[in-house]
């Protein structure tokens, strides 16, 4: 309030309310105040924090018993599929664009007002996963949105969307640009998932599984 900031869930946690599902990750905040002000709001409420990614404007936030990100938005101005330099901005619409799909920039404010500039919400309740502006361009930017179109995909649409699928095929083999943690935060979400049981799903992922681990696999029994 000292700064005229305010504060916006994104992400999962926006998704679960519109989809009336329980929330089954932590929340993802953001805030339209750059980071030096919100360390600064931070440290005078004496609200303990991680300065975990605090150059790319994100910090891990510690409050009574909750465990939550808060980002400041930003604005990605250079990127090599990996990381990313960023300028931060205080406004939502610029902040939205560089996100991955257009059902995570869907901004829920502390009134319950949604903010929704990428026809999100209409997306998510027809369970359709799509980028934000070109495929490609976001996927150059960071190689880890491969993984996370196969994992939304699977959770959200329960099929790929054909010409989005064959692009990411495309980027197959930059995925072993990433770190190996990341990868595998990914992959674990998508073989743990039920619906990876499904004999309809398998033969899309079978290949994103091998070049995330870098392995050829017998995926006999696999089912």
């Amino acid at each position: 309030q000292e700064f005229d900031g305010k504060v916006y869930i994104i992400g999962g946690n926006v998704r679960d309310l519109i989809l009336n599902e329980n929330s089954k990750t932590h929340p993802d905040l953001v805030v339209n105040l750059d980071i030096k002000k919100l360390v600064y709001c931070l440290k005078k409420s004496k609200i303990k924090f991680l300065k975990t990614g605090e150059k790319f404007g994100s910090l891990v936030v510690f409050m009574k018993k909750y465990k939550f990100d808060l980002t400041s938005m930003r604005r990605d101005f250079k990127t090599d599929g990996r990381w990313a330099k960023v300028e931060f901005t205080n406004n939502l619409v610029q902040d939205s664009k560089r996100r991955d799909f257009t059902f995570n920039s869907i901004y829920c404010d502390t009134d319950g007002n949604l903010y929704d500039p990428n026809n999100g919400i209409d997306d998510l309740i027809n369970r359709r996963v799509r980028f934000i502006g070109n495929t490609k361009k976001r996927i150059e930017e960071d190689y880890l949105r491969i993984l996370r179109f196969f994992r939304f995909s699977i959770l959200i649409s329960q099929k790929f969307e054909e010409k989005d699928y064959q692009i990411c095929r495309e980027y197959f083999n930059k995925i072993k640009l990433l770190s190996f943690d990341r990868r595998m935060q990914e992959m674990r979400k998508i073989i743990l998932s039920d619906i990876i049981k499904s004999v309809k799903i398998l033969p899309f992922v079978r290949k994103l599984i091998e070049k995330t681990l870098e392995s050829k696999l017998n995926f006999r029994n696999f089912e």
